[in-house]
């Protein structure tokens, strides 16, 4: 019979405490005066709580009940080196009895490294750092850009608002799908081309005081003049292309127009012999560029054997060109091969 109880005793020594209370081991050659010091409850407290009549009577491995209702809460410490019980009991706002009873320590004096301490449920644990998170980068605006490239924490409507831009406009212009997700590193367009090739004009025309090339929203009557030279020629836009060479078309003559204050003079330039480069489906009266509007201008004919003009503005890397009507279409960065070609060859000449 005692042993089975010495048995059953050892078992309950080795399992975990349960939640609501503490229990201690008695250690061989320990008393019941002992266990009552250590663990600063009252030797009677412990008697009434265990059922022991005997004092005097207690037996090394039997489990004893402690007083005070300790509870272990979540918390765990694991035992590094240099730590002390009371060092633990001071980091977390407990008694050291507290630690002792809930986790069975005999001394207060011998923790082990590796050791996993249970906290009891009034321990003071330390509270998680929130994380940083990084500041955005604010927004500036720079004057007359024409393009932002979006920074962290920068949202549409703070880009709209700092450029004086309708948000409309900004998910218009560059085909925006999701208004609320603008990914960082974005190049947002402030503008749309035809925008911003109309204000490269106007620049350059108040640099020069000239007038600019002609767009289909101004007057008709500023559209360069055709002159019929005098020889005869044959039409180019009754003709096939096959069927007629560039030098048997004679290019026409464009009259720059001048704002002087007091008049208004027209002069005719006289053409120079035609030469002719093929830039793709144009065919470039080379020697017969013309200066207009601080743009260069010269006679082309298209794949169908028409006559048109094409400009280019060296300053805006910007192309130009009249359409059927005559009209000057929108400025544009060359899209094309040839068009780029284009205006690099006209460029780098105009410079030389």
């Amino acid at each position: 019979m005692r042993r089975t109880l010495l048995t059953v005793l050892a078992v309950m020594a080795l399992t975990p405490l349960a939640g609501h209370g503490a229990n201690v081991t008695v250690q061989s050659g320990e008393t019941l005066s002992d266990i009552a010091d250590r663990y600063g409850v009252s030797m009677n407290s412990l008697m009434r709580l265990n059922g022991i009549r005997n004092s005097d009577h207690v037996e090394a491995g039997q489990t004893l009940r402690l007083p005070g209702g300790v509870s272990a809460g979540k918390g765990r410490h694991s035992v590094r080196s240099g730590d002390t019980l009371s060092g633990i009991a001071a980091q977390y706002r407990v008694s050291e009895r507290q630690l002792m009873a809930l986790n069975g320590l005999s001394s207060a004096d011998h923790v082990e490294i590796g050791q996993t301490l249970k906290l009891p449920s009034n321990a003071v644990l330390p509270q998680a750092k929130p994380k940083a998170t990084a500041k955005p980068v604010p927004i500036q605006a720079k004057p007359n850009a024409i393009s932002h490239t979006v920074a962290r924490g920068q949202t549409l409507s703070q880009i709209s608002k700092a450029y004086d831009i309708p948000i409309s406009s900004l998910i218009s212009i560059n085909a925006i799908q999701n208004p609320n997700q603008v990914n960082i590193g974005t190049q947002l367009m402030l503008r749309s081309t035809a925008t911003t090739a109309t204000a490269t004009t106007a620049t350059a025309t108040a640099a020069t005081e000239q007038q600019p090339l002609l767009t289909e929203s101004q007057p008709e009557k500023q559209q360069p003049t055709q002159v019929e030279p005098k020889t005869e020629s044959v039409k180019a836009s009754a003709v096939k292309p096959e069927t007629v060479k560039p030098e048997a078309v004679k290019p026409k003559v464009v009259k720059p127009v001048t704002t002087a204050k007091a008049s208004q003079t027209t002069t005719s330039v006289q053409p120079k012999p035609a030469a002719w480069r093929t830039y793709g489906p144009l065919q470039v009266d080379w020697s017969n560029w013309q200066s207009m509007g601080g743009s260069e201008v010269a006679p082309t004919l298209n794949s169908d054997g028409q006559s048109l003009y094409v400009a280019v503005n060296c300053s805006a890397k910007k192309i130009n060109a009249t359409g059927a009507n005559g009209m000057w279409k929108n400025w544009i960065a060359p899209q094309s091969a040839f068009e780029k070609a284009l205006v690099k060859d006209r460029c780098t000449t105009a410079k030389s």
